[in-house]
Order: C-alpha cells, then structure tokens, then sequence
C-alpha cells in the first residue's frame, strides 16, 4: 500500500518564539491572583525550562490571540474577563468553525475518497467537520473518527486505513482512504496553570493540518508502506496524560519521558524489525530517521541510542525548528517535507517512530518512490 496526495494548509497567525514566550509570561502574570510573580520573572522561568529560540524558530496557530496583547479582544484567551480562558464549550465551539472550513479548502480541489479518517486530540464535535463534508461527495464516504490519541496518533490511523483497503470481502472493495489531521493545540492554555511542567508544554505545541492518502495504486510521488508496529512500555502509564477539564484539555508530560524512550528504543527496533524480516544495522547505515520531535531531547535520545548520524535525524530537527511540535499532525508533515526534499532520492528507506500515552512507542518503515 501507498501513501500520497499530502496537502498541508499553513495556519494564519505566524508567532515567533521569543514573541511568543513573551506573550506567555503577560498571560501568567496577569492570570496570578495574588500577582506572585512579575512578567520579567514568568519570563525568565520560560527561557529557562521551555523550548528556546534556537531549537523553536517560530510557530503557527489557528488561535489569533497568541502574540495578541489587546486582552479584551481575545476570542479563548480574555484574561481580564476569564483568568483560565473560555469554558471547554466555547472552545469547542471555536475548534469545529475552524475545522469545518479547513475541510473544505482541502475539498475544493481535491476528488473525495471512499472512506475518510479524521485524527485530532484537540476538538470532538459529533458530527464532525469530515462527516459534514463526505455530505457534499457525489459518492457515499465512510467517516472514522480516529481521537485522542496524542502525538502517535499518525500511526493508528495507518493502521486502520490498511484494515479498510485489505478487508474487501467484509467492508467490499476501496480504492483510497484519506487522512485528515487538524490539531488546534493553541486551545488547550489555562493561564493560571504556571508549573515548570507546564511552562516546558506551553513553549513546545504549536497548530497544524494536514491531508495524505493510502491507496492501493501507486502514486507519481510518495511512500511505499513496508511495516508498522506499536508497543506500550510497561511501567510508564504516569509519564505523559492527556485529560480532559473543564476549562480544555490538560497535559501531563514527566521530563524523564525521552530518557524512558531512549532506553527502550533500540530493544523496540531490534523486535520489531527481527520479526518482519529486516536487518537494522544495515538500515542504522543508510536509512532516514523520521522520529516525531516530541521535543529537542526525543530526537537526541534515538539518535543517540540508536548510534545514527547527526544527517539521519536533521529532517525532524529541522521541522521542530520550524513549527515546534504539532501534536498528531507533526509526522505527516514530516513526511510531506522528506517527500518535497530533493535531496533524499527514491529508494531511500525511512523509519519514523512516534510517543504518546502510554508510553506508547510507534514506529514505521517506509520507502520513498
């Protein structure tokens, strides 16, 4: 099976990261009751522990008010009113106009496909944007909703996708899925929430959307599917949540995560591989490295662990440096700037791992066309 047909939309509002650690330290200043801290002091914390201007260049939002200093005219952010921001409804409300719209632009040119899968771990609205949008299709499209699966959610979409296209004597015969990812990140900010912890995720997460396709016909530009595998690393179930609150979606993020994978990648590979019939150590030698960029110290643990040339893993340092971390969204557009990158020829295998929950460890092998 193939994948192809990448369409990325860029989000409108551009926020560099020096502007946008500055924006994050007024929010925590002015959401503290008892004003415990001054800007100069949130600001400091943030260039201290969060993700600095030299691993984040910039990043990108859906959400105008990041980088906005006129409060008052916030849409999920008017402190002065609302110290944590809108209630999740509202937020909601503010994540399905946007996703209703991105769906269509991603459908005004391109030719629906038999069944569709929408990833996000950001907004859940029933129906959804992609149901809403298989109604205009000249032809029935079966909807998924693939949800709350966090980074790695990339890979149980695969996943699915595969079983819909494989199982024609159950679900009868399907020439394409598509996968739409849109992840509103931005949305998930309580200014009143000012641990360290939560100065690191503040500074890492930024927007992004993305569409690709798995068909069954090979497509004039993208990626041979070879394997896919997942594990759940036992004994980290604490490391990493995702939960829902009242105010928006909470996350939880240990700072010994990427030690935790960095221990247990190689152990990963080496099982995974072995059993499908690969040999990594020739792969360690002229494969790409697609690791999702969790953040600058995830890729330095594979690389490390896994012994791989700084040029295996600079497409993933590259994008993280670009557009910060993207949540479920963040793998395709790696793939899709490896797919664009002259520099990597057809014929080079590429193994993409992601995290999430769990911890969950997923990886990939994929070879470009």
């Amino acid at each position: 099976m193939y994948l192809g047909k990448f369409h990325s939309i860029e989000p409108p509002y551009q926020v560099s990261q020096d502007a946008s650690l500055d924006w994050l330290s007024t929010a925590h200043h002015l959401a503290q009751n008892e004003q415990s801290h001054t800007k100069e002091e949130y600001l400091k914390m943030l260039h201290r522990v969060g993700c600095s201007s030299q691993q984040i260049q910039q990043r990108y939002f859906f959400v105008p008010d990041v980088g906005e200093h006129d409060w008052s005219q916030n849409k999920i952010y008017p402190i002065p009113v609302s110290k944590r921001g809108v209630s999740m409804h509202h937020r909601h409300e503010y994540y399905h106009k946007i996703v209703q719209d991105l769906f269509k632009q991603i459908y005004d040119t391109r030719a629906y496909p038999d069944d569709m899968i929408h990833v996000s771990c950001t907004g859940y609205v029933s129906p959804s944007a992609a149901q809403l949008i298989a109604l205009k299709s000249p032809k029935p499209v079966t909807v998924t909703h693939s949800y709350h699966m966090g980074c790695y959610g990339a890979f149980p979409a695969l996943r699915m996708a595969a079983g819909f296209l494989a199982n024609e004597s159950i679900l009868g015969e399907k020439r394409s899925v598509d996968l739409v990812h849109t992840e509103l990140c931005s949305l998930h900010l309580n200014p009143e929430e000012s641990s360290l912890e939560q100065m690191v995720i503040q500074s890492l997460f930024a927007d992004g959307c993305i569409a690709y396709r798995m068909s069954h016909a090979q497509p004039d530009a993208g990626f041979k599917i070879l394997s896919l595998y997942e594990e759940i690393i036992p004994d980290t179930a604490d490391a990493m949540e995702w939960m829902v609150s009242d105010w928006g979606m909470k996350m939880t993020l240990s700072k010994d995560v990427p030690s935790m994978v960095g221990t247990k990648i190689r152990e990963f590979t080496e099982r995974w591989l072995k059993t499908r019939g690969y040999d990594l150590s020739k792969l360690q030698k002229n494969a790409l490295f697609a690791v999702h960029p969790g953040g600058p110290k995830i890729i330095d643990q594979v690389a490390h662990h896994l012994e791989l040339k700084d040029s295996q893993v600079e497409a993933s340092r590259r994008l993280l440096h670009r557009r910060g971390n993207m949540s479920s969204a963040t793998l395709p557009h790696l793939w899709e700037s490896i797919l664009h990158d002259d520099n990597v020829p057809s014929g080079t295998q590429i193994i993409s791992y992601a995290f999430g929950p769990g911890l969950t460890v997923c990886g990939g092998l994929m070879e470009k066309l």
